[in-house]
């Protein structure tokens, strides 16, 4: 293996088990019999966290490769994360892009819908996304730095967003889909990380949104509420998920959170329709 390319597995009971030939084998059997869950990634260490945090929870094994490692089918995988913050080729959205449509389980993480993604059209026609440039005269794309992001369940109903989560408050939210009125809902913070405003939907009334956010811009003290912290959709016979926290690793360690991300890996309604 060549020292660039980014390869990981994380495998606790079955390396547990076995025997020193069979550790340092990547059957493809033992992947698919465990349930394989592929993390794309351009930066590792957050999806490190990520594999290492869920690994104990059983059921998956959980495999990272840099995109251009990326195995041109993703078909037979339980799951795939996307964590790509720089450019991304053709080959690698397509690929994720037809993996999608063809029944599959594609979990969008963070900057995977950024202002990088504005040169890959049909992955924000995917997502059902428009990105406006920073001097549009309404609705720029932005960035807040060094805030604490607040994950508000806007659907307690849902088997992603209360299936074994704890959150630890409740606050005051004003949804961005106007008109609206403000009510309290079941919240988590992440602090000292960013948030991205206005991801714009385009395909009207697809997703269901699972997550709003509300944060403080430090330099203006102006707070925001958007729609846009998680959400869901049908593509294909496959669904598209999105989850905006993950600009630092820690953000993958809070409990709430990752149960989060367990729960859309095990949720029923994601399988092949």
């Amino acid at each position: 293996m060549r020292s660039h390319v980014l390869y990981w597995a994380v495998s606790v009971a079955l390396l547990a088990a076995a025997t020193p030939r069979q550790q340092g084998e990547t059957s493809i059997t033992r992947w698919e019999s465990a349930g394989l869950v592929l993390l794309v990634a351009d930066e590792q260490g957050p999806m490190r966290v990520l594999a290492e945090a869920l690994a104990p929870r059983g059921q998956f094994e959980y495999r990272i490769v840099a995109p251009a490692e990326m195995p041109p089918v993703l078909a037979g995988h339980h799951a795939v994360f996307m964590y790509i913050h720089g450019a991304m080729d053709r080959r690698t959205e397509h690929a994720l892009i037809a993996y999608a449509k063809q029944g599959g389980r594609l979990v969008i993480l963070h900057h995977g819908i950024a202002s990088a993604r504005r040169n890959n059209p049909d992955w924000l026609d995917l997502t059902g996304i428009r990105i406006l440039p920073a001097d549009a005269p309404a609705g720029p794309w932005r960035v807040i730095h060094n805030t604490t992001h607040t994950v508000v369940n806007l659907a307690p109903g849902h088997f992603i967003t209360t299936h074994n989560v704890t959150y630890d408050r409740h606050t005051a939210y004003l949804s961005s889909d106007q008109p609206a009125v403000e009510a309290t809902f079941p919240a988590f913070d992440l602090p000292d990380t960013e948030v991205f405003l206005n991801q714009h939907f385009s395909d009207g009334r697809t997703k269901t949104v699972l997550f709003g956010f509300r944060c403080t811009d430090p330099q203006t003290g102006r707070t925001f509420m958007q729609d846009r912290a998680g959400w869901l959709k049908p593509v294909g016979t496959g669904w598209v998920f999105y989850y905006q926290p993950g600009h630092k690793a820690e953000d993958f360690q809070h409990p709430a959170y990752l149960q989060i991300l367990f729960n859309t890996l095990i949720w029923p309604g994601s399988g092949v329709r």
